[in-house]
């Protein structure tokens, strides 16, 4: 099984429905004031 989740410096977690239209992600590790 794969993980979810990605990354040395900035860490990037997916979650979300397997069948369904809804997902997202959580960016971990980014420092204050950085433009997505």
């Amino acid at each position: 099984m794969s993980s979810n989740a990605f990354g040395k410096l900035l860490t990037v977690t997916t979650f979300g429905e397997s069948h369904g239209p809804a997902i997202g992600c959580v960016v971990d590790g980014c420092p204050p004031g950085l433009l997505l």
